[in-house]
């Protein structure tokens, strides 16, 4: 009988970012499971609020240089990587300069919503779905 596989997608996991309650959740759920003998993937958007070098982020280069469309416009999907410090789980974030460069993930410094949530929302579920096929892995 093969592996129980669960795929996590967040907004974000502890010790990378966190903002809620949420980030403690999705840090501790997957390692839990994963010590019950179940396959992991966790993936998040690579946020500009999470330093790059601090938390030795790098990038897989065999998984990223597909392009996402988003409406008209096609977007280039980077894929990163990094270990959770005391587990032997991986988070892969999913870059795009133009969505997620920012210093905060969804507010301006006004506190509006960025004009372009709606795009980021979709260049990240897209790219989900992406990275899952090119890591030729299904959650089951």
């Amino acid at each position: 009988m093969s592996k129980i596989r669960i795929l996590y997608v967040a907004s974000e996991i502890n010790p990378f970012l966190q903002t809620t309650e949420v980030a403690d959740f999705v840090r501790k759920l997957p390692q839990a499971m994963q010590e019950r003998g179940m396959e992991i993937r966790i993936l998040v958007p690579r946020f500009g609020l999470i330093n790059e070098r601090k938390n030795r982020l790098h990038e897989v280069v065999r998984l990223s240089g597909i392009n996402i469309a988003v409406g008209e416009e096609e977007k280039p999907l980077i894929i990163k990587v990094a270990s959770i410090p005391n587990a032997k789980l991986q988070v892969y974030f999913i870059d795009n300069e133009d969505y997620f460069h920012r210093k905060s993930m969804f507010h301006d410094k006004e506190n509006k919503f960025y004009e372009d949530n709606d795009e980021r929302a979709i260049f990240f579920c897209k790219g989900v779905i992406e990275t899952v096929r090119k890591l030729g892995w299904a959650p089951m």
